[in-house]
């Protein structure tokens, strides 16, 4: 006979309100994620803690071991930072008397006076403009000695001497751009001034084939090409030939009227390189 669903026996379940084994089980192994999270923490913290423990320590003892080389570090920084502040004094002064030079040449090629560019040699020497002074006074110096070459032939070698002096002291520290081109260019016309054509002929050909864009490479393929002809060459060996002198002074006091007149100079063209 068949028992009625009355009589089965349920099997006791857990009391009402209470959790379930699974839930228990899993709150136990939440609660135990949970230690070894903050334990893991708590490791971490300690770990970083002991490692800033030893860079400190670390630090102070290479602190220990410098100290003793503290004031030799500290003057050496000292000395670095002068260094810097000097240099940079120095710069600006530079720079200064930089501006200064440019001005006071620029002053003396507006008057043209030979003093005022002797003036910017001695007070800035080794500088571009002072280098250009020199050019001036170089080329003041062609010029002169080429117009005493007809009235005083000692004098213009004497001047025409010095300039060549003075371009090969430029020349010598390999001047760049326009400047050297002048310096070449003031060279060869002194030298032909003086009568030495060869070397003359060999400085303008130095400045066509260095500088054949500018304007004083036609100039001077020119004055190669004058140079280079015989009638040229004639021509400065008579020139050459005469002696050229100032008059004399006048002797006769008590009538300056029957003093002899002095020899006129040799009534002749003017020199190639004088014409240019």
């Amino acid at each position: 006979m068949k028992k009625s669903s009355h009589n089965r026996r349920r099997r006791p379940g857990p009391p009402s309100g209470t959790a379930s084994e699974a839930e228990l089980r899993s709150r136990q192994g939440g609660d135990e994620a949970t230690g070894l999270d903050a334990g893991r923490v708590d490791l971490a913290l300690a770990e970083e803690e002991l490692g800033d423990n030893d860079l400190a320590d670390a630090t102070l003892a290479i602190i220990d071991r410098v100290r003793p080389y503290f004031s030799t570090i500290l003057a050496g920084l000292a000395a670095a930072l002068a260094a810097c502040v000097a240099m940079a004094v120095v710069s600006s002064q530079s720079e200064t008397a930089r501006t200064q030079s440019w001005e006071t040449c620029l002053s003396a090629m507006s008057t043209g006076d030979v003093e005022s560019f002797t003036d910017v040699v001695r007070r800035y020497p080794g500088t571009d403009a002072a280098r250009w002074a020199e050019l001036m006074m170089a080329d003041a110096a062609v010029a002169q000695g080429s117009e005493l070459l007809f009235i005083d032939r000692a004098r213009a070698e004497g001047r025409l001497q010095a300039a060549v002096e003075a371009y090969s002291a430029l020349i010598a520290g390999k001047p760049q751009g326009l400047l050297g081109e002048r310096a070449v260019f003031g060279l060869a016309k002194a030298r032909e001034s003086l009568g030495e054509l060869a070397e003359a002929s060999r400085g303008y050909q130095a400045v066509a084939a260095e500088f054949p864009t500018d304007a004083l490479a036609q100039v001077a393929a020119g004055r190669v090409a004058e140079l280079g002809r015989e009638s040229t060459r004639q021509w400065y060996d008579w020139f050459g030939a005469q002696k050229i002198s100032p008059p004399a002074p006048t002797t006769n006091a008590t009538n300056p009227a029957n003093a002899e007149s002095p020899p006129a100079t040799p009534a002749e063209p003017a020199t190639p390189a004088e014409q240019n």
